[in-house]
């Protein structure tokens, strides 16, 4: 994902999915959408090293885990020397 806009609607789709089947774990869609682009990856960088560390992973993690890896990946902003890449 080269644009910005893909970003931001992928780690939304991502994370809100999450979000309808642990509604106490991860934010609702309106938070997410009052984030700024930086605030939302920021989060969703936190959330996906959080998820890394592997504690009581279970599918729905390990899923969310897998998404937010290959959208951080793929971002603008989550080229070498990013948080994603250590």
């Amino acid at each position: 994902m080269k644009d910005i806009d893909q970003s931001r609607f992928a780690l939304m789709t991502a994370l809100s999915e999450a979000q309808k089947v642990r509604p106490d774990d991860y934010p609702d869609p309106g938070t997410l959408v009052a984030m700024s682009d930086e605030g939302l990856r920021a989060y969703a960088v936190g959330l996906l090293l959080l998820l890394e560390s592997g504690a009581g992973r279970d599918k729905i993690e390990t899923e969310l885990q897998k998404e937010l890896k290959l959208i951080l990946d793929d971002a603008p902003l989550g080229g070498p020397g990013s948080p994603v890449h250590g």
